[in-house]
């Protein structure tokens, strides 16, 4: 009988190798996607709630005549994502539930977000710079509705998602009656 050189127990050593090396590509995947799936439940939480406190603000007396404070609680509540005002946020926009007419809800760029007041007051691109007028907040006297629309561009982390979904765009539209 030939004896083998070979030392104990390394097939087994090997099989675990090549197991190892056949699964950690699944894992990994698994992995990351979930991650990426928080990073997108995390991102709607944060424009939601951004969108839920503009509204408030914009259904106060105190907001008549001017955007700033919305545009800064917006901005403010995004918790850490950029959130800038969507330039078509001025005076004759379209209601962001029922948009129409050349004003409506344009779409950020990647991992940008873009807030939509309606009935807006800014009186020219960009709204941030133009947030104040003399002219009160146009509401319709029968709905005394305004709403905030928070847009936000989510690109994901793992490669493989962004091919096949490129364009994640994680939007949530807060409607309050005015007081």
């Amino acid at each position: 009988m030939s004896r083998s050189n070979s030392v104990p127990g390394s097939g087994q050593r090997s099989q675990a190798l090549v197991e190892f090396a056949l699964i950690s590509p699944l894992f990994l995947f698994i992995l990351f996607s979930s991650i990426d799936i928080a990073r997108l439940l995390y991102a709607y939480t944060a424009i939601s709630s951004a969108a839920r406190d503009g509204a408030r603000i914009a259904s106060l007396n105190g907001s008549l005549f001017s955007d700033c404070q919305i545009i800064q609680q917006v901005e403010l509540v995004g918790q850490g994502f950029p959130v800038k005002m969507d330039p078509n946020s001025v005076v004759g926009n379209s209601d962001p539930n029922n948009p129409s007419g050349a004003l409506q809800p344009s779409t950020p760029p990647p991992n940008t977000g873009y807030a939509y007041i309606w009935p807006a007051v800014a009186t020219a691109n960009p709204p941030d710079s133009n947030c104040n007028s003399g002219v009160q907040r146009a509401v319709s006297p029968t709905v005394k509705h305004v709403a905030v629309e928070v847009q936000y561009h989510f690109i994901p982390i793992l490669p493989l998602v962004s091919t096949f979904a490129p364009n994640i765009i994680v939007k949530t539209v807060s409607v309050v009656t005015t007081e």
